[in-house]
């Protein structure tokens, strides 16, 4: 009976918020390099032109990776390339948590 009651009030919650995506907002690398623009929420900052990464959580994961990778010249503001920045861990985690939003 403790088993069952500690697997619904501790690791159920934890699969949910995992499967919801919340823990891109405790990654210290989002919270270090996508905070500033894309918002503590992944909300994004339309007045800037700044999408919310629920918006490109569907793209593929090549393309999300390529867009940490080497940022994006050409959009209002620029995204910063990140290649030099983050490991290729860091990126590939920060595109599953991307993707997991949604």
């Amino acid at each position: 009976m403790k088993r069952l009651l500690f697997t619904f009030f501790f690791l159920v919650p934890s699969l949910v918020s995992a499967a919801c995506g919340e823990d891109l907002t405790n990654d210290p690398n989002y919270k270090a390099r996508c905070v500033p623009c894309h918002g503590s929420n992944a909300e994004g900052k339309a007045n800037m032109k700044i999408p919310a990464l629920k918006t490109v959580a569907g793209k593929p994961e090549s393309e999300l990776t390529k867009a940490i990778e080497d940022g994006n010249s050409t959009s209002t503001p620029k995204m910063p390339s990140f290649k030099e920045k983050l490991t290729a861990d860091d990126i590939k985690t920060l595109v599953a948590e991307i993707r997991a939003l949604k």
